[in-house]
């Protein structure tokens, strides 16, 4: 059986045999992005390569929050972490959601600044989520490869377990 499948998943096109891939060196010349959302009660950053055939991998996660019984992180705890994931390599845009914007009543100061003067300038992406469900399944729609094996545009790097765990679990 497939222990991946649920009734009423979103992403259906999800195959760890696919979808997954042991960890591997990125070269120097790929592109490396940020993404992010962060809130108080959960925050989720990944570390995403893309190759020069346009095939994303993500190459590391973190998740932190309620949902994983862990400690909410405070936003300069939250830079800490961005800081060291992103440790020696050179990040092509820092991607967050527009909600990081907003300015905080009591301080004046919205996340996205926070970030900026710990020289983190983040890259505001788009909220329409009916567009980047769509982008997602076009990235996990299985595709074949040179040896006629089925693979895909978006692979996840095996030691990215809340992710690879989370993606069948949505669902519509």
């Amino acid at each position: 059986g497939d222990w991946d499948a649920y009734e009423g998943q979103y992403f259906a096109e999800f195959d760890r045999d696919i979808h997954t891939c042991e960890p591997f060196e990125i070269p120097s010349h790929w592109r490396t992005y940020f993404t992010m959302d962060y809130g108080l009660d959960m925050a989720a950053f990944y570390l995403i390569a893309v190759s020069e055939d346009n095939r994303a991998y993500v190459i590391a996660e973190h998740c932190q929050g309620k949902d994983n019984d862990m400690e909410p992180l405070l936003i300069t705890d939250a830079i800490d972490v961005v800081k060291n994931m992103c440790k020696g390599r050179s990040i092509h845009a820092y991607i967050a959601p527009p909600d990081l914007w907003q300015t905080n009543q009591a301080t004046g100061k919205s996340v996205a600044t926070t970030f900026a003067e710990h020289s983190i300038f983040l890259t505001k992406a788009s909220n329409n989520r009916v567009q980047g469900w769509l982008q997602v399944k076009e990235w996990l729609k299985p595709i074949g490869d040179m040896d006629g094996k089925k693979t895909a545009r978006l692979k996840i790097f095996a030691n990215c377990n809340t992710l690879i765990s989370h993606i069948p679990m949505l669902q519509y």
